[in-house]
């Protein structure tokens, strides 16, 4: 019996993960295309845009599988019952419930899988990705100079470039820094470029001068250099804080009473919460819904698409009306419960259906005692 169940698994698997991979494939394209500005504006090397969009994964993953898990399981079981092996299967006595069981243990693997995505994975996924937007936004996409334009990276210091070359490299720099009260500073050089370190954005400059001017006295000071490198500290003493959304909290995060958040923003957090514990409890619904298609009523192809539309329409209806009730949760809580009510049913009928004895007579015949002689043997020629 286990070799009947992995092979029934491995029947399923194979589209499930095709299909999961091609919606999800889809679906990161058209998000990943979000961050081609940052590519074109910004600078974000090819690494760094591949990480970045990478982390979209644990964030659709949990979205695409259970419907991925759908169509996989819809096909193999279908496939199973047009080449006469559910026949085969039934006729050997096994119970509707025991053909439904690979299907259903690969549903709960399904919502394993996912349950750690939206546990833990899309959490830390969604941090690291908005620290990681963060950084590049508001520290060092700030210091993109565009050709023969004044850029003003601070209220008081401007930086103009001539030309800008493959690599980095900038050509023609004029700076004017009036960061100090005290003094005026303007900088020329041939070449410069961007140095990107830990303690923050810098410029280096390559054979240039430096004029500083006292403001109290009106003395100017001239210095020649081969080198010299201007730090650029864009928050002064103070660096801004990214607040952290909804979606980067954990889960036990989220399921705290919530101290200090009234009205809305309590069930927006409650709802954010109750969303990533029913994305892989609609795993599990779906499996059972599309074993549910093809193992209630009879064993042949008479009414299978009709059964088959019947269950893509529920799967989808269920979807849909999953994602209503969670937005809807942010500000109703009834809708909260609701979701379960909608969870717990399309389970609670897909077990129904498949139950022993659902849906009519069987299609296959019972086979005969090996303890009763045949009509024909007892009667003789």
């Amino acid at each position: 019996m286990r070799a009947l169940s992995r092979y029934m698994i491995r029947t399923a698997i194979g589209p499930f993960l095709f299909v999961t991979s091609v919606l999800t494939g889809v679906i990161w394209i058209v998000q990943a295309l979000r961050f081609v500005d940052e590519i074109i504006n910004y600078d974000m090397t090819a690494s760094a845009f591949a990480y970045i969009t990478l982390l979209l994964l644990p964030q659709l993953l949990p979205v695409t599988m259970p419907i991925g898990l759908f169509c996989g399981m819809l096909y193999a079981y279908w496939r199973l019952s047009t080449d006469s092996e559910l026949v085969v299967m039934r006729a050997a006595g096994l119970s509707r419930m025991r053909l439904a069981r690979p299907g259903i243990i690969l549903g709960c693997g399904c919502a394993v899988v996912v349950a750690s995505m939206t546990f833990y994975f899309m959490p830390l996924a969604n941090t690291t990705m908005r620290d990681t937007r963060f950084a590049w936004h508001y520290i060092y996409s700030t210091l993109v100079l565009r050709e023969q334009q004044f850029t003003p990276l601070q209220s008081k210091l401007t930086v103009y470039v001539r030309e800008r070359h493959p690599g980095g490299e900038l050509r023609g720099l004029l700076i004017q820094d009036d960061r100090d009260t005290k003094k005026t500073v303007t900088m020329m050089a041939e070449k410069g470029t961007i140095i990107r370190s830990d303690d923050g954005p810098k410029i280096l400059l390559l054979d240039g001068n430096r004029q500083e001017r006292d403001t109290s006295s009106g003395d100017v000071s001239l210095l020649f250099f081969d080198s010299y490198t201007l730090e650029v500290n864009m928050f002064g003493s103070s660096v801004p804080v990214r607040p952290k959304k909804l979606e980067e909290l954990s889960i036990l995060t989220l399921l705290e009473t919530g101290a200090g958040l009234t009205g809305d923003a309590f069930w927006r957090q409650q709802a954010e919460a109750h969303k990533r514990v029913a994305l892989p409890l609609l795993a599990i619904t779906f499996s059972l819904i599309a074993i549910a298609a093809i193992l209630s009523g009879e064993f042949d192809r008479r009414g299978q698409g009709r059964r088959i539309l019947v269950a893509s329409i529920a799967a989808g209806l269920v979807q849909g009306a999953a994602l209503a009730l969670v937005q809807a949760g942010g500000s109703s809580p009834f809708a909260l419960v609701l979701l379960y009510i909608l969870i717990a049913g399309g389970i609670g009928i897909s077990l129904y259906m498949i139950r022993p004895g659902a849906g009519g007579g069987a299609a296959v015949p019972a086979p005969p005692s090996p303890n009763l002689p045949s009509a024909q043997t007892a009667g003789g020629d």
